[in-house]
C-alpha cells in the first residue's frame, strides 16, 4: 500500500476547519463519528458507512482511506483505495499494479466547498502512486443526483472535470458494468514509473472483459 508523503492537511471552509488525513489507522477512524450528511442517497447506501467494512478494507484488502473530518471528530468526506478483487474481471497478474479509487463521498452538508477536490489532491499527491495505475469506475446508480439537482449526464460531466483536475483521464472499455449506462465511465492515471509493457497490458485488458 502506498504511504503518503504527508499525513494531514488543514483546509478552511465556510463551516469551519477541516482536517484531511492522507493516512488513517483503524484506531483513529474508529474514534470518529460519521457526520449526519454522509451516506444519504435516495437509492444507494455506501458500504463505508459500516465501520466493519472500513476495517476489512484496511486489513483484508490492504487498502487506504483518506478522511476529511471536523475538529470535533465528524467524518465529512473520504476516498477509499484498494486493489481490485478478481471477481471484478481484471486479470490476476494485473491486479497488483492497479490501485482502485473505489469510493469518494462528501457529506451533503459540506458540499460545494471544495472538499472533494482537496481530498483528491491530497490522495494523489503521493509519489508512490507513480508505481501504479490508479483506476476508478463511475456508475450512475451510485450518484446522489437528487442532492446535486443534476441529471446523470450533468453529474458525469462534473465528475469527469473533478477527476481530470488530478490528471485522471477517460478510457473506453468493454467492462460490462460500465456499458450498462451511457453515463457510466472508467477513468485512470498511469504512474510515470509504470513500464510501457504494463501500460500496454492495461490498455489491452480494457477491451478483454467478457459480457
Amino acid at each position: 500500500m502506498p504511504a503518503n508523503a504527508y499525513k494531514q492537511v488543514e483546509y478552511r471552509t465556510p463551516r469551519g476547519l477541516i482536517r484531511i488525513n492522507a493516512e488513517s489507522s483503524w484506531e483513529f477512524i474508529n474514534s470518529l463519528d460519521f457526520e449526519e450528511g454522509i451516506g444519504v442517497f435516495p437509492h444507494y447506501r455506501s458500504m463505508l458507512w459500516d465501520k466493519k467494512y472500513i476495517l476489512r478494507l484496511l486489513d483484508e484488502y490492504k487498502g487506504r482511506i483518506v478522511i476529511a473530518h471536523t475538529e470535533d471528530g465528524k467524518i465529512v468526506g473520504y476516498i477509499a483505495f484498494s486493489h481490485p478483487i478478481p471477481l471484478e474481471g481484471w486479470p490476476t497478474e494485473l491486479i497488483p499494479l492497479l490501485y482502485e479509487m473505489g469510493s469518494i463521498e462528501v457529506s451533503r452538508n459540506y458540499r460545494r466547498m471544495g472538499i472533494a477536490k482537496k481530498l483528491l489532491e491530497v490522495s494523489m499527491a503521493d509519489d508512490a502512486l507513480n508505481d501504479y495505475i490508479v483506476i476508478l469506475s463511475g456508475f450512475s446508480w451510485h450518484w446522489d443526483l437528487e442532492g446535486a439537482a443534476l441529471s446523470k449526464h450533468e453529474y458525469r460531466k462534473m465528475l469527469m472535470g473533478l477527476f481530470a483536475s488530478v490528471d485522471l483521464r477517460h478510457y473506453y472499455t468493454s467492462e460490462p458494468n460500465v456499458l450498462m449506462d451511457a453515463a457510466n465511465m472508467l477513468m485512470a492515471k498511469v504512474g510515470n514509473r509504470v513500464s510501457k509493457e504494463d501500460h500496454d497490458r492495461f490498455l489491452e485488458t480494457l477491451f478483454s472483459f467478457k459480457r
